[in-house]
């Protein structure tokens, strides 16, 4: 399909009319009782003309009321099931400090080789699983992954040796490998670009602050007195809780905007109007297309995000299953060093919110993600250059990791997600790129060796040579869709950004000339 953008005014025309930024006042929608809106119907936009925003007949009062109900009725949800689904990554951390690597008798090298094995799901049956999410909804795989790894995590404190361990862990890979991406997926059906990274981010503050209720519960389940080994205890309790929630999850979360029963009619139509306005999907309701589900492939950016993926994904893993053993380092008891691991992930968490509530705020993504990636990169120069008795530099060090790593997930899936309005490119991009966002677990276990400990100075070099090497292909990235932007811009006379070009005029992508990246 090609475009031609019509740059050719007539007399009675006003050129600065059409050339414009849509003004405040447009955004500001007054509601109509013409009732028109029940057929607003997509348009082929392709003309800086077609860009109309007075159709979007709704007021910021009824935008907010919405949004206030969408967060209450979906994010507790969201925010809970995947604090579930990040205890049990984080747990690992906790359970090896407890001695369950002893127990039962792994061999050496034998961590990382869990962690390896639990891994290899998380690249292979991503796109399968969101694959059934895209077929059979969110609303049901949700909890369905939820009941599966948790009965998994329960097998798991039943396990007699490494074998069986191995074996309960890759199973518990195939169900968790769905869960994030389908999360993502599911969020963009109910909120705009802008909305999206705050939203992603309540649910993913629980990788980082899992790790502080990891560390709490290890706290105190270590101390308990029971013929159970302490860990044993930890999967029990974890596992139990997850089914339990998963169910109470199916039962609350709605299929979709128009099925949501906490929403009225108005509110329905409000929310149906912000999807054609500014949202990541406009072809919600359609059924599975294989083509389509599949195009990305032809795309070269695809590659780009994930190359970024793969660059950030190990200072994530680092921090959700190593973490513990570089604050070992210290020299602290099982139980304090488990204790001093909560302080650098509650950090981790208010950096993750407020990093995604400014990149909303700016409509700013690239330069984000590079802030992320800075704070892992000094963070780990400074654990390499400095001694191992100098505690408190080292501290310091630590929470500048976790302050960095956890951030990258919820921006670099915003960013991308923001930039595609087609419900099967979508949930392909999530998936597909999430496989190479796990890739940092097969790094992080294969260098985070015994041999290298307590100080890990080698490990934690690479780290900050994979990030730095992220901050340089972010930024390049970046800087080429601003540049667009700004070429755009000079060919069509105008300087608009992503919030002035309607979701309707996103569906062709890049080749439409109206076409705004969300950078």
């Amino acid at each position: 399909m090609s475009y031609q953008i019509n740059t050719r005014y007539s007399d009675e025309e006003s050129k600065d009319d059409v050339q414009s930024s849509p003004t405040q006042n447009d955004l500001e929608y007054n509601h109509q009782s013409n009732g028109h809106a029940h057929h607003h119907d997509q348009r082929e936009i392709s003309k800086v003309e077609d860009v109309d925003f007075s159709s979007y007949d709704y007021t910021i009062a009824e935008e907010k009321s919405l949004v206030r109900k969408l967060d209450l009725h979906i994010l507790p949800y969201i925010w809970a099931g995947y604090l579930f689904n990040s205890l049990d990554r984080n747990n690992l951390s906790n359970a090896k400090s407890d001695g369950m690597t002893k127990d039962l008798h792994f061999p050496n090298e034998g961590y990382g080789i869990m962690i390896s094995i639990n891994n290899i799901p998380w690249v292979l049956m991503v796109v399968p699983m969101v694959i059934l999410s895209r077929k059979i909804g969110p609303k049901f795989t949700i909890p369905g992954y939820m009941i599966s790894w948790g009965i998994m995590v329960l097998i798991n404190a039943a396990v007699k040796n490494f074998a069986g361990v191995l074996v309960t862990r890759f199973l518990l890979g195939v169900f968790e490998a769905g869960f994030a991406p389908t999360l993502i997926y599911y969020l963009t059906g109910f909120y705009t670009r802008g909305e999206l990274a705050k939203r992603v981010a309540v649910f993913y503050s629980c990788n980082a602050l899992s790790g502080a209720f990891s560390g709490l519960i290890a706290y105190g389940v270590f101390q308990m007195n029971s013929k159970l080994h302490g860990w044993q205890i930890l999967f029990l309790i974890e596992g139990s809780f997850t089914i339990a929630f998963a169910i109470l999850a199916g039962i609350m979360l709605p299929v979709s905007v128009s099925k949501a029963r906490f929403l009225t009619e108005r509110q329905k139509e409000v929310a149906r109007l912000r999807t054609l306005k500014d949202s990541s999907s406009d072809t919600a309701g359609k059924p599975f297309d294989r083509k389509t589900f599949f195009s990305p492939l032809k795309d070269w950016r695809l590659y780009v995000f994930a190359l970024i993926a793969t660059l950030y994904s190990t200072a994530s893993s680092v921090a959700g299953n190593f973490l513990t053993q570089i604050v070992g380092r210290f020299g602290y008891s099982v139980v304090k060093t488990n204790l001093y691991t909560v302080a650098p992930f509650i950090f981790g968490t208010f950096m993750m919110l407020a990093t995604a509530t400014s990149s909303d705020y700016f409509r700013e993504r690239g330069f984000h993600l590079v802030s992320a990636y800075t704070l892992v990169f000094i963070g780990c120069m400074i654990l390499v250059a400095t001694p191992i008795s100098n505690h408190a530099v080292g501290y310091f060090a630590v929470f500048l990791i976790t302050g960095g790593a956890q951030t990258p997930s919820v921006i670099f899936h915003s960013w991308h997600q923001s930039n595609d309005s087609n419900e099967d490119g979508r949930a392909f991009k999530v998936a597909f790129l999430s496989t190479f966002a796990n890739s940092g677990g097969f790094v992080s276990a294969n260098i985070f060796l015994d041999k290298w400990s307590p100080g890990y100075k080698i490990p934690l070099a690479i780290v900050a040579g994979i990030n730095f090497t992220g901050i340089v292909v972010a930024t390049s990235f970046r800087l080429y869709m601003g540049y667009e932007i700004r070429k755009r811009n000079r060919e069509q006379g105008v300087n608009w950004t992503s919030k002035d070009v309607p979701t309707e005029a996103l569906k062709d992508g890049p080749k439409n000339p109206l076409f705004r990246y969300f950078c």
